[in-house]
């Protein structure tokens, strides 16, 4: 039996596209408790080979003026949410 290609985050594939509006948290210093929402636009979705596997990846700017706007960065594709699809026609 030949062992099965899985991408991790790939349920994820399918949901998000370039040009999405998504949000996303992240942990905030030690010093206060809690998540930082984040938002921002996908610029591209791709895989990635990391720690010896597949993961599903996207590249995004971030929106806001404490997010460093204007510089991408990567997120895991399973920690967003989309709050606006692109349309593309």
């Amino acid at each position: 039996m030949e062992p099965t290609h899985h991408i991790f985050g790939q349920t994820r594939l399918k949901d998000i596209k370039k040009g999405d509006l998504v949000r996303w948290h992240t942990l905030i210093k030690e010093d206060s408790s809690g998540y930082k929402e984040n938002v921002g636009i996908v610029t591209n979705v791709h895989i990635e080979h990391r720690g010896g596997r597949d993961v599903a990846m996207a590249k995004i700017i971030p929106l806001g003026s404490q997010s460093g706007a204007g510089n991408e960065i990567e997120v895991f594709l399973s920690c967003l949410k989309v709050i606006s699809s692109s349309v593309i026609e």
